[in-house]
C-alpha cells in the first residue's frame, strides 16, 4: 500500500546540544582559519618571494660586480649596471613588448635594451657642469638594481621586440626588478578567505558528523524498545494492537502515517527517544492522570491485581484491564520511569493472569477489540466504525507478519510465578 508520510519536526534535547556543538565547533574552525592558516599561507606566499639584499631588484650593495658596458653585462651572471644618461632620463621612452611594459636603456657604447626595473632601488648621482648644479637632471649617472640578463618570458616576445623599433637589441632583456615588481599578499583577504574556508569545511564535516551520530543514536534508541527475546515479544503481544497505533503519531499528537497499520514492534509503542518520552508522558497525563512513577504502578496494581480486575464480569473486560496493564508498564519504560528488567518483570506477572484468564491469542485480541468497540461507542459516540475497522486492520496485519508476536506459543514460560506486583511504594529516587 503506498503511504504518504508527513512528520513534522521537533527539535530534541540532544539535538540543541549538537547543534550549539557543531556551531561552536565552526566557529572555532573560523578563528583557526583566520589566525593560524591564513597567516600561514600568507608566510608560505611570501616566503616564495627573493626580497633579501643581493637579491634581483634589490639596491647595489657591493656583492656583485658593476658594469657600464653591455660585454660586461653579457660576462657575468648578476651585476649592477652603473650607466651614465643624458637629458630628462625621468621621460622614458619605453613601451610595451607582447603583453608587459619595458623601460629603455641606452647604453654608453650605444646599445639599446629592454629592462624590469625596481625604481625604489635605483640611486642617481647628478652631475654638476662648469660648477653649477643643473636641476633638469641633464646630465645624470644613474645606478640600477642588481639585475640579470632574461630570454624573453614568450617566445611571441622576441618577434614583438623586433617589430617595436626602438631597440637594438631584442634577444632578451635585463630584469633588474626580480620578486620586488610582485604584489604581496593581502594578508587580511587570506585571513577572510581562511575564515571562511575552513568554517565551511567544519560545516560540511560537522553536518555530515551530526548526521552519522544522530543516525547511530537513533539506531541505538530503537533498538532499546526493539523486544530482545520471546518473553519480550510475548508481553509486547498483549497490547501490540494499541502499540501499532500509538507508534503512527508524531511528538504533538499528529498521524503521520495515516494510511497504513504497520510500523516497527516496539515496547511501548515507540523508539525510546527524547520525542517519545515527552509524547508518551504527556499521553499518560492527559489521557489517564498519571504524573508518575508510583501513580503508573499504583494503577497497574489496580487494574491487574486490584478491584479493576476482580470486578470484571466479561473476557472482554478482562482483556481490557490486562492488556492495558502491560500497556501503562511499556509506556513506563518509553517514559524513563521503569528500566527495562523492572518493565519485564512487572510486565510478566501481569502476563501470568492473561495466560491463565484466556485460552489464547485469538480469544484475547477478539475479547480486547470488543472491549475495544465498547469503550468507543461510549466515548465518540457515532465514530466507532472507523476506528474499530483501524484497529481490526492492525489485528489482521499483526496476524500476517513473520516477526508476529502471535507466532509464540501461548503458554511460554515468562520466568515468574506470577506471585502478588511488589508494593508501589517503594524507595525510587523519583516520584
Amino acid at each position: 500500500m503506498a503511504v504518504t508520510r508527513v512528520y513534522v519536526g521537533h527539535t530534541t534535547t540532544r539535538q540543541k546540544i549538537m547543534g550549539a556543538g557543531l556551531f561552536l565547533g565552526v566557529m572555532l574552525l573560523g578563528l583557526l582559519g583566520s589566525s593560524v592558516v591564513g597567516p600561514g599561507i600568507y608566510r608560505a606566499k611570501a616566503g616564495r618571494l627573493e626580497l633579501s639584499p643581493g637579491s634581483v631588484g634589490s639596491k647595489a650593495d657591493g656583492s656583485v660586480p658593476e658594469v657600464t658596458m653591455f660585454s660586461q653585462m653579457e660576462a657575468t651572471k648578476s651585476f649592477v649596471l652603473k650607466n651614465e644618461e643624458f637629458g630628462d632620463w625621468t621621460r622614458n621612452n619605453g613601451g610595451m613588448i607582447g603583453d608587459e611594459y619595458y623601460n629603455k636603456i641606452v647604453l654608453g657604447d650605444g646599445i639599446v635594451i629592454a629592462a624590469k626595473i625596481n625604481q625604489d632601488a635605483v640611486e642617481l648621482e647628478y652631475v654638476k657642469e662648469d660648477g653649477s648644479f643643473r636641476a633638469d637632471y641633464e646630465h645624470v649617472v644613474v645606478t640600477y638594481p642588481i639585475g640579470r640578463m632574461r630570454p624573453w618570458p614568450k617566445e611571441t616576445d622576441q618577434r614583438a621586440a623586433q617589430e617595436a623599433g626602438w631597440l637594438t637589441y631584442t634577444d632578451g632583456y635585463v630584469d633588474m626588478q626580480g620578486d620586488f615588481g610582485v604584489e604581496l599578499p593581502d594578508l587580511e583577504k587570506l585571513r577572510t578567505d581562511s575564515m571562511l574556508a575552513m568554517a565551511a569545511v567544519g560545516l560540511v564535516l560537522g553536518l555530515g558528523g551530526l548526521a552519522a551520530a544522530e543516525l547511530l543514536m537513533k539506531k541505538k534508541e530503537e533498538q532499546e524498545s526493539v523486544p530482545q527475546n520471546d518473553q519480550e515479544r510475548w508481553i509486547l503481544g498483549t497490547y501490540a494492537i494499541w502499540a501499532q497505533f500509538f507508534g503512527q503519531f508524531d511528538y504533538k499528537g499528529r498521524l503521520y502515517e495515516p494510511n497504513t497499520v504497520r510500523s516497527p514492534l516496539y515496547i511501548g509503542g515507540r523508539p525510546r527517544d527524547e520525542d517519545s518520552r515527552k509524547r508518551t508522558i504527556k499521553v499518560l497525563k492527559r489521557d489517564w492522570d498519571i504524573k508518575n512513577r508510583e501513580e503508573l504502578l499504583e494503577t497497574v496494581e489496580y487494574m491487574s491485581k486490584g478491584s479493576g480486575f476482580w470486578d470484571c464480569e466479561t473476557q472482554s473486560e478482562r482483556a481490557w484491564e490486562l492488556c492495558r496493564s502491560s500497556q501503562l508498564l511499556g509506556m513506563g519504560f518509553i517514559a524513563g520511569w521503569l528500566t527495562r528488567e523492572e518493565m519485564t518483570k512487572r510486565s510478566s506477572v501481569v502476563g501470568n493472569i492473561i495466560q491463565k484468564s484466556f485460552d489464547g491469542w485469538d480469544e484475547l485480541a477478539e475479547s480486547y477489540l470488543e472491549a475495544f468497540a465498547a469503550w468507543y461507542a461510549r466515548t465518540f459516540k457515532g465514530q466507532e466504525e472507523s476506528a474499530v475497522k483501524m484497529r481490526r486492520m492492525i489485528y489482521q496485519n499483526l496476524c500476517s507478519r513473520t516477526d508476529s508476536p502471535y507466532k509464540l506459543p501461548w503458554m511460554l514460560p515468562l520466568g515468574t510465578d506470577g506471585s502478588r506486583v511488589e508494593p508501589v511504594r517503594e524507595k525510587t529516587g523519583e516520584v
